[in-house]
């Protein structure tokens, strides 16, 4: 049968049903926690106190610190909420890749398309603090230039000084085309008086200015571009050419732009003085052209400041005046892209850089929608594979070991899948083979059974003879055998041989010649059955003769049937005696087993005569041998399982060991000189597995009293 797969004791098992489970059962413990009920209990609190404030009444002082503490109390717990869900779904392991490659490739590239915008913003904005900074540069230029020239001629021409006036508008128109009004010239005296009635109508020169300043100006009234120079040679010395920053005016500098406004900054002391008078722009300064609408969603509203070098009329100190624009990218594109500007529509002509700007970025979008969806497809093939594994591991889990998982790729998962797969089977055949393996087990068991009832569970009894043997087979079952039988009340037969090979086979072997010998030997039954036939037979029927029962006629017969009932590489040695209680005579034949030994008071003796092993060819004669015992006399038979044994340094045990013992413990109990002999083979060969089964037969001749 299949083997039961136990059942895990320690953590449940990790599944997707286990982690909702799980989420389901953190949410329920939260929402009985200490934190969502003073959460609750805040919120009705709070809710309370909004109430009156609602109706109109004044709101209450500690309302603000209650607001405070309960938004921290509530963003806490959504930020544990959002932890829980996450922990749930982030138990996928495609989940986990996603948002890997989510902070891997989206959010870089919406990091970098952040900082492209904030760029595009900043570059757009000072392009257009450029433009108006240029176009002011280029008109207080264009001021002085006027400025210059009106000097210059009159230098030249002093009959015309008074002409100055003239010849300023006459500049003026020349540089300023026609709707930038207002480039006006004043003329003063060295002393700096006025020569004309514009500069009866300006006032006196401020002190601190000199010959050849050009720059912005902020007077009372507003601001202006001013330009100042010398003239000695003509009536008019000194020329002051002014074109005031006037609403209309700023609608010409921000037509390409959108809108100006000038504000006031913050060094220019616009405090009134002793007498009343206000130092400084009254107001702010603005165009009042609307704003274009918006071309496309991307054309957004663009506000940036300018930061204007003025000099106080009244003071000559230098200044700085913050300029806001407000503007459109679709305006700085005409102005930035000019050079496209051509054709019959140059509005449109203007647009194409954009719209390939624009194709470049759809395409790159594409490209990165491509390289999200590439990233998906390989990690739905990493996330295939891993919940393959995973229900695997469950079915593998559950005893099905004959579930394999389907391979659908060439690459390392997919060799990890065949590996799983490769496992399962080789799970499966190990399965196999340990249920074959415990079947022959437990026929081996039986076996081992079955081979102890051979072995004598009670030794014979004999007048003055004590004998035991003992038999620890190296595997389940043993191919050593020994013997005892009864043929008398004053005869025993002992017999102890050694199968070749080991395991079942051996056993079985032994087992064969268990049934021959006992067969072969007449019992005392046996003996006693013969005895009342030929009483009741009236002399035809005879006893079995001494002859048919003496060991070498026994081995002969034995070793005619192994012969033909065995393999030929089967084979036994074995040790057979008889012996007589009366005449205390110990008859013997030894078919090539080890010698055994008699062990007394005239030292060892060793049992030698007999023959070949049993079972390996046919025609074979066995000496008989004979051996008188005398009272004290220990008969010792063992296997090559005691002799044989090595230390670590490949010493055998040797025969010469056990003898030594024998003779040394002979007058001692047959059970402690068994425990003596096996205690010391045992630690002879140290404690790794028994080489060889280990038996020992002792016979003992009773001692005179």
């Amino acid at each position: 049968t299949m083997p039961t797969v136990e059942t895990q004791t320690g953590p449940p098992q990790a599944s997707a049903a286990h982690a909702r489970a799980r989420t389901r059962r953190m949410l329920v413990d939260l929402r009985h926690s200490w934190l969502f009920k003073l959460i609750l209990g805040l919120g009705a609190v709070t809710l309370a106190a909004a109430l009156p404030m609602a109706w109109g009444g004044a709101p209450l002082a500690w309302y603000s610190g209650l607001r405070f503490v309960f938004t921290v109390l509530m963003f806490l717990l959504i930020v544990r909420v959002v932890f829980l869900l996450a922990n749930e779904t982030l138990w996928l392991l495609r989940n986990r890749l996603i948002l890997a490659y989510v902070f891997m490739g989206v959010v870089p590239v919406l990091l970098i398309g952040g900082m492209l915008a904030i760029g595009a913003y900043m570059f757009y904005g000072q392009y257009a603090a450029y433009l108006l900074l240029n176009s002011m540069n280029e008109r207080t230029q264009n001021v002085g230039a006027v400025n210059t020239l009106t000097v210059r001629e009159l230098q030249l021409h002093p009959e015309r000084a008074n002409d100055g006036p003239l010849l300023s508008d006459y500049y003026a128109s020349y540089y300023f085309p026609r709707g930038y009004g207002g480039v006006h010239s004043y003329f003063y005296s060295s002393s700096g008086k006025p020569n004309s009635e514009g500069a009866r109508q300006l006032g006196a020169l401020s002190p601190w200015l000199r010959n050849g300043f050009v720059g912005v100006i902020a007077q009372t009234e507003g601001y202006a571009l001013a330009s100042f120079h010398t003239n000695s040679n003509a009536k008019g010395d000194q020329i002051l050419t002014l074109y005031p920053l006037s609403s209309r005016n700023l609608d010409q500098l921000a037509q390409p732009l959108g809108q100006i406004s000038m504000g006031l900054s913050g060094f220019v002391d616009l405090s009134p003085d002793r007498a009343g008078i206000t130092r400084g722009p009254a107001a702010v300064l603005a165009s009042t052209a609307p704003l274009p609408p918006r071309s496309s969603i991307f054309d957004i509203q663009i506000t940036t400041w300018a930061f204007i070098p003025v000099t106080d009329w009244n003071t000559g100190k230098a200044e700085t005046v913050i300029a806001t624009i407000t503007t459109r990218p679709s305006l700085l594109n005409n102005q930035l892209f000019a050079s496209f500007q051509s054709g019959p529509n140059p509005t449109a002509a203007s647009r194409w850089p954009l719209v390939l700007l624009g194709v470049i970025a759809v395409g790159f979008l594409i490209i990165e929608l491509f390289s999200f969806l590439a990233g998906m497809r390989l990690t739905r093939t990493i996330t295939g594979a891993v919940n393959d594994l995973y229900v695997g591991t469950e079915h593998i889990n559950r005893g099905e070991f004959d579930h394999r998982i389907p391979v659908r790729t060439r690459d390392q998962l997919a060799a990890l899948e065949i590996s799983f797969n490769t496992m399962t089977a080789s799970i499966q055949r190990l399965l196999i083979e340990q249920r074959e393996k415990q079947k022959l087990e437990n026929e081996l068991n039986i076996a081992h059974e079955v081979q102890i009832q051979l072995f004598p569970r009670i030794p014979p009894r004999v007048a003055g003879l004590e004998i035991q043997g003992r038999c620890l087979p190296a595997r389940v079952v043993s191919g050593d055998y020994y013997d005892f039988v009864q043929l008398g009340p004053e005869r025993v037969s002992l017999a102890l041989g050694d199968i070749s090979g080991k395991g079942i086979s051996a056993a079985l072997l032994m087992a064969t010649i268990v049934a021959a010998v006992r067969a072969y030997q007449p019992s005392q039954a046996d003996l006693a059955a013969s005895a009342v036939a030929v009483a009741g037979s009236g002399g035809l029927l005879t006893m079995p003769s001494e002859e048919e029962s003496r060991p070498a006629q026994l081995m002969t017969r034995l070793n005619h049937q192994l012969f033909h009932s065995t393999p030929p590489e089967k084979y036994a040695t074995l040790f057979y005696a008889a012996y007589d209680g009366e005449r205390r005579e110990l008859r013997y034949t030894n078919a090539g087993h080890l010698p055994p030994a008699v062990v007394g008071a005239r030292g060892v003796r060793r049992l030698e005569r007999g023959g070949m092993v049993v079972g390996l060819f046919e025609d074979v004669s066995f000496e008989e041998g004979k051996v008188q015992l005398e009272p004290g006399d220990l008969l010792a038979a063992w296997s090559d399982g005691i002799t044989e044994p090595e230390n670590e340094y490949g010493v055998e045990f040797g025969e010469e060991r056990l003898l030594q013992m024998l003779e040394a413990h002979r007058t001692r109990p047959l059970a402690e000189i068994f425990a003596t002999v096996l205690t010391a083979v045992h630690d002879w060969s140290g404690n790794g597995e028994q080489p060889d089964d280990i038996t020992l037969v002792l016979a003992r001749i009773a001692a005179a009293n």
